[in-house]
């Protein structure tokens, strides 16, 4: 059976996010502030290490809507750009699927 094509979410579409994959501090952003959508098990600020290939993207650190990542802006004045993870648990099964597409498609 063919995969089904998912549809690109709305930009106001919320994505749950974490700097590292196992987290607590966690954090709302909209789908149309996150770019560069790849898979890799060192994450951004500390480099924690994943157990596994884990989803991310690169957002601005002002852009949450919602909640709090790790991230101090001790290097300067904001925003910056940072590195978050995307954990399947903390956001809907569609979504997902888009996003793990978008992935392997390098968006």
């Amino acid at each position: 059976m063919p995969t089904k094509i998912v549809s690109e979410p709305a930009p106001e579409t919320i994505v749950v996010v974490r700097r590292q994959w196992n987290d607590w501090h966690i954090g709302s952003v909209k789908f149309a502030d996150l770019h560069h959508f790849h898979y890799r098990q060192d994450s951004g600020g500390v480099r924690a290490r994943s157990p596994r290939p884990m989803l991310y993207a690169h957002m601005w650190c002002d852009a949450l809507v919602e909640g709090e990542v790790a991230h101090s802006c001790e290097h300067g004045p904001p925003p910056h750009e940072i590195l978050v993870c995307i954990v399947a648990r903390d956001n809907d099964r569609a979504l997902m699927r888009y996003l793990k597409e978008a992935a392997t498609r390098r968006v």
